[in-house]
């Protein structure tokens, strides 16, 4: 069997070609790499990976490469992950198993771009993870592998990421066992009554709205802006504040107006609405990452309020 992997992003790919170059007596694994800006890419790293795995490389030079390279290599069956470009897939033929997309969040609750992160925001007390055929309608096709995880409260945005990419190897290995078992693969359409697209975050999204926004939205904001948007973001006299860490006290907030500042001296703590209390543990300020407890330091005063969003 051929398999063919598809993705722009080494976090990515590195963990499924690291177990795919043993599965079943070295199983044959292409790769195809698409064109990305991701500073954490390093060709040259992949290219010696690749090199002394002896698994077949392509470097996307257009868009269009992805077609002639399926036509040339033949895989037997193609997961794409973390691939940023709109797939023509009746362009890619022949794929004896079928074409399949890894997408880090529940379908058909979570289709767009950003389902970590979305996930995350909502709250949701479980966050997943699918592989779906692939159609010409995005994040659309019958889902053959769903994983599920405990939301806890120390899963940022960054460790769901993590934990999703290691995940993906488990469903990618339970698919091809199937395959090699001589069983159909599982697909289950999606209900699209449940259907919803939620595109990349854009300013309002990972702004707090300290007037509308319960104590446990701000957390959950917190964690999914954790670290690609080091934190979620509030303003205060004229300033930006980057919230980085901050936790719900069961201390009563004593009626004050959402955002506005109980202690800023050995604790940093703010009101917030449904009469509780935001216990900040780390904030970014000008550029500079900082301890909560030296708020005082850098101008903060007691019955100061943030601006809502």
């Amino acid at each position: 069997m051929i398999i063919g992997i598809v993705s722009n992003s080494a976090k990515l790919y590195i963990p499924l070609l690291s177990y795919l170059y043993n599965y079943k007596n070295k199983a044959g694994v292409i790769l195809y790499v698409g064109r990305s800006t991701d500073p954490e890419n390093n060709p040259g790293e992949t290219t010696r990976f690749c090199n002394a795995a002896g698994i077949a490389l392509t470097f996307e030079n257009s868009k269009d490469d992805l077609y002639s390279w399926q036509q040339i290599n033949q895989p037997d069956i193609i997961f794409f992950s973390g691939y940023g470009n709109i797939i023509k897939t009746d362009l890619l033929n022949d794929v004896r198993h079928g074409i399949f997309n890894i997408h880090f969040g529940l379908l058909p609750q979570f289709r767009g771009p950003s389902p970590v992160f979305w996930q995350l925001k909502k709250g949701l007390k479980e966050i997943g993870l699918v592989i779906h055929k692939m159609t010409n309608e995005l994040d659309s096709g019958p889902v053959a592998w769903q994983y599920k995880i405990p939301n806890q409260p120390y899963i940022n945005y960054d460790m769901a990421y993590q934990l999703f990419g290691e995940l993906q190897v488990k469903g990618v290995i339970e698919m091809l066992d199937t395959i090699n078992a001589g069983k159909k693969l599982p697909g289950s359409a999606q209900d699209e009554s449940n259907a919803v697209y939620y595109d990349k975050p854009i300013l309002k999204d990972v702004m707090i709205n300290w007037s509308e926004m319960e104590g446990e939205e701000i957390v959950d904001l917190i964690k999914a802006c954790n670290s690609w948007n080091m934190g979620a973001i509030t303003a205060i006299g004229g300033m930006e504040l980057k919230i980085l860490d901050a936790f719900i006290t069961t201390e009563n907030n004593l009626d004050k107006a959402p955002g506005t500042i109980i202690r800023a001296d050995n604790d940093f703590t703010v009101a917030c609405k449904g009469n509780k209390i935001l216990f900040i543990n780390f904030f970014k300020i000008n550029n500079s990452l900082v301890p909560a407890r030296f708020a005082a330091n850098y101008g903060f005063r007691t019955g100061q309020c943030f601006l809502n969003a």
